[in-house]
């Protein structure tokens, strides 16, 4: 019998290795649903919400470094699943992203939640495509995919009319198309190893464009070999051991100034696998935009984003794990060892536990963690300034997995902890979720009982947007607006869904309780009643009110 649509969709994504999709059913795709039915290959994981999908779908795309799958139906469930469009651009995150569309014929009529997808996902995806012709369904899956992991990494989205995935379809599947690897030129391998010899403090910026294992290791030989501080981006300290000596902290929001200030020293950048964005650069002051005070080589796949804001000394376009690699095997005069342990000394004083002398602050749930968390778990921040401690005081390896959003979207915690558990069978999932965060996305804390995905995620709990609240210190001192939160008990709402609730009050619960949600076999949710005062990892209310 000859296949439908639905059914060759389905059968392409098989051949391109896909074995979970994340959705929200909608009757736009009934037949695609009803496709998957037949597949014990492909595990269709349905979602409480179609944000929570897409962030889903973005978190295994992080972890398998291979485009996530998401479906969802026409209209509130695509706009509801942009967030996570726009994550995964922002992220350089490989999604596809396939939307059921109303009939061709009722097309460009106003018809019941019909959305131009083209119009509105244009500006975030990587390719907007509507198949309108049976037959063309296997290519464009083939095109997607290879689109989605080519250059910067990114999201496409597939628009699917309801009528056309009914239809007959004789066209074969159609293979993976390949995914073009840019060799990096000797002669770029042979300067960038002179420029590192003469330099007297240079500074690897290190991204995800060398998160894969083989990227982590030529990181690591590459410093080795060099003597080169590594410095990670926003997001990514997981990529480099944060006990090595050469280990030199992140760059992410809300660091020191000094910290700021002793990168400035250096004479020579190395950024390999980061676009330089905002965020990682500090507001494009580190390095300097256009023209840094220090001598710059950046590697990375993508022409678009090489040499775009700077002014560059060594612009190379290539596979920054291959650049690495060539690297490590040049001859080297590593850099002064003072350098080194000037950078390395200031982020170990930095990691260093202090507790307050009153309240709780997520930074004992972080300690405490610390004696309960294999080398091989999987950490997750949703966004907000509870991450900071995290930041500060783990200390990562390369055989950790951090998750977090680059793009700063809320709601990524208890969705990517699903995806991880998912993922990731037998390893420790921890997610850290802000109460702002959690009640946007904590839904999908049902999704985790439904499928028994043993997350465990912790609270921060200050009754506060704080973040927001922070800045709104610092810019508006004493005009609090918007910011303030009423909140239920986390815990009493984890066990109405049929997870275990917990509850840290005091810093005298933390042992224990954290003890007791690592040891719970299946989904923890711990409500950490956090005090607003230590609005960050860096400084506390009274501290911004002060300056």
């Amino acid at each position: 019998m000859t296949p439908t649509a639905a059914q060759s969709l389905v059968a392409n994504l098989g051949a391109h290795g896909v074995d979970r999709v994340f959705c929200v059913p909608g009757e736009s795709y009934l037949a695609v649903l009803d496709a998957l039915h037949d597949r014990n290959d492909i595990q269709t994981v349905a979602c409480r919400h179609e944000g929570g999908a897409g962030f889903m779908a973005v978190a295994d795309a992080k972890l398998t470094e291979k485009p996530g799958v998401c479906f969802v139906s026409r209209g509130p469930g695509a706009t509801n699943a942009s967030i996570a469009v726009h994550t995964a651009e922002q992220d350089a995150v490989p999604l596809v992203l396939f939307i059921g569309q109303v009939a061709r014929a009722d097309i460009g009529r106003g018809s019941f939640q019909e959305v131009d997808y083209q119009k509105t996902f244009g500006d975030m995806a990587k390719g907007v495509w509507t198949v309108n012709d049976p037959d063309l369904v296997p290519e464009t899956v083939a095109r997607a995919f290879r689109t989605a992991m080519a250059g910067t990494p990114g999201p496409v989205v597939v628009v699917l009319p309801e009528d056309m995935l009914t239809e007959q379809t004789g066209a074969p599947v159609v293979e993976p198309l390949a995914v073009p690897a840019i060799r990096p030129a000797p002669t770029d391998i042979d300067r960038a190893a002179a420029m590192l010899k003469d330099a007297k403090r240079p500074l690897i910026i290190a991204g995800g464009g060398v998160g894969s294992s083989a990227g982590r290791a030529a990181l690591a030989a590459c410093a080795e070999r060099h003597g080169v501080p590594v410095a990670t981006s926003f997001k990514r300290q997981d990529l480099f051991d944060n006990r090595n000596p050469l280990f030199a902290g992140h760059l992410g929001f809300g660091i020191p100034q000094k910290q700021v200030d002793l990168y400035r020293d250096a004479d020579l950048i190395l950024a390999v696998g980061t676009r330089l964005g905002d965020t990682t650069t500090q507001g494009f002051s580190f390095p300097e935009a256009p023209r840094p005070a220090q001598a710059l080589i950046h590697v990375y796949g993508d022409p678009a984003h090489v040499g775009r804001m700077y002014a560059t000394d060594l612009p190379v376009v290539c596979d920054p794990t291959d650049f690495m690699r060539d690297l490590a095997t040049r001859e080297a005069r590593p850099a002064g060892p003072d350098w080194a342990a000037k950078l390395h000394g200031y982020v170990q004083d930095m990691a260093v536990w202090k507790a307050p002398d009153s309240g709780v602050v997520m930074g004992h749930v972080v300690a405490a963690l610390q004696d309960h968390l294999r080398d091989d778990a999987v950490l997750i921040t949703d966004a907000g300034n509870f991450s900071s401690w995290l930041h500060r005081h783990f200390p990562f390896q390369p055989s950790h997995r951090l998750v977090g959003a680059v793009a700063g979207a809320m709601g990524l915690g208890m969705p990517a902890a699903v995806a991880a558990g998912f993922r990731e069978p037998g390893k420790q999932v921890v997610t850290f979720i802000g109460d702002g965060g959690y009640l946007m996305t904590g839904n999908e804390l049902a999704t985790a009982v439904h499928y028994r995905v043993p997350v465990r995620a912790f609270v921060s709990n200050n009754g506060s947007y704080g973040t927001i609240r922070l800045h709104q210190e610092k810019f508006y001192p004493g005009r609090v607006s918007a910011t303030e939160l009423t909140n239920p008990d986390f815990a009493a709402l984890a066990e109405a869904f049929g997870a275990r609730g917990l509850t840290i009050a005091s810093a005298a619960d933390v042992d224990s309780v954290v003890a007791e949600a690592m040891a719970h076999p299946g989904p923890v949710v711990v409500d950490v009643r956090t005090d607003v005062e230590q609005i960050s990892a860096f400084v506390s209310i009274s501290q911004l009110q002060a300056t």
